[in-house]
């Protein structure tokens, strides 16, 4: 799976001769499919190859089998405005992750504004339908997921965020743990002999 944005700026190869940049993915108006690519092809202006004309969206480079045609460059679809089936403001949608073969849509990229992304990522979402008139996606709550293992991670981890190395001294035991006192054992005879011994 290819995700949308990151195709911008590919070199297009076509009958085996780089033609122009990809200047940005052309998405659907239900967002299910990628319908073509804009390409920045210097003085010839943008050009627009449909995606019946494209062969592979790879990692370096957009295979075409022709070189596009000439048209005003029409404004992007995304981003467009997300909401639950209940009416709730989820954030805005940003991207699309395209699968490189079918060009076909496999989810769609939710940003819950700018310091969620840093805490939790960007979540997937599969589950969906797109209002055209009020210009909103209209998701179904139960299909998120949350971007990345890492994310995850952290959700599970508490304020230490999955770190492991954020620990104290070599008996493996956090901070807050340290701090509760719930994993410390009292202090016994041995541990008074210790601390005189030590200077204690």
């Amino acid at each position: 799976m290819r995700k949308a944005r990151a195709l911008t700026g590919l070199p297009v190869v076509c009958e085996g001769r780089k033609y122009g940049r990809v200047l940005r993915a052309d998405l659907s108006g239900d967002l299910r499919h990628m319908d073509g690519v804009w390409v920045g092809a210097g003085l010839r202006g943008a050009r627009y190859i449909p995606s019946e004309a494209l062969q592979l969206l790879g990692s370096v480079a957009v295979l075409s089998d022709c070189a596009g045609v000439r048209r005003r460059m029409e404004p992007p679809v995304l981003p467009m405005r997300a909401v639950s089936t209940d009416g709730r403001r989820l954030g805005a949608v940003t991207g699309a992750e395209v699968d490189e073969l079918s060009f076909r849509v496999t989810a769609l990229e939710l940003s819950a504004g700018v310091w969620d992304d840093l805490l939790d990522g960007r979540r997937r979402v599969t589950r969906y339908t797109v209002n055209r008139d009020r210009c909103e996606v209209v998701i179904d709550l139960t299909e998120l997921e949350t971007e990345g293992m890492e994310h995850e991670e952290r959700l599970d981890e508490g304020t230490y965020h999955g770190h492991a190395d954020r620990r104290l001294g070599g008996d493996d035991l956090r901070g807050d743990e340290l701090a509760d006192g719930e994993e410390m054992e009292p202090e016994g005879p041995a541990d008074r002999q210790l601390d005189q011994r030590q200077g204690g």
